[in-house]
């Protein structure tokens, strides 16, 4: 009779983690569906940020240092989905495909940020350099001449 007992509680255990398996893949489904959602649509909202940049330029050079600014979003909001991608890739079922995609594409994102932000080093550099120049008196080299005097002795 005991092992009649055991038998039929390791049975109902047995039932009651399939049926609890059974309901939790459609809500596990869901969480996955909600989180890519909301890192989707975090990752849309500064590509908006950075197309409405590009389309303010029409057509002309963009300023590499709004750019460098306004591109550090983009970056992040990449990284944390492709982070909870590569994390649930197996719970929520995310294709091999999907994740190199967007690495492929988060990796032509940040190189093109880090152009900008070099350019924008480098032109805050040339401006500083420029600046420091004319304050001692427009880039000369060697002592300053001083002016001889002018009228009578």
């Amino acid at each position: 009779m005991t092992a009649l007992v055991t038998r039929l509680r390791w049975l109902l255990a047995a039932t009651l983690l399939g049926l609890a398996c059974a309901f939790a893949a459609p809500a596990a489904a869901q969480s996955c569906n909600d989180d890519l959602q909301k890192l989707s649509l975090a990752r849309e909202a500064q590509l908006k940020i950075i197309n409405g940049l590009v389309a303010a330029t029409h057509g002309k050079q963009m300023d590499p240092a709004v750019f460098c600014a306004k591109s550090g979003g983009l970056g992040a909001s990449e990284n944390a989905l492709l982070a909870y991608m590569t994390k649930n890739k197996d719970w929520c079922q995310i294709p091999d495909q999907a994740i190199a995609g967007l690495q492929a594409s988060h990796a032509k994102s940040v190189a093109f940020s880090n152009k900008a932000c070099t350019v924008a080093a480098q032109i805050r550099k040339m401006k500083s350099q420029q600046a420091e120049q004319a304050k001692n008196g427009g880039g000369q080299s060697g002592p300053q001449v001083q002016p001889l005097p002018t009228g009578p002795l």
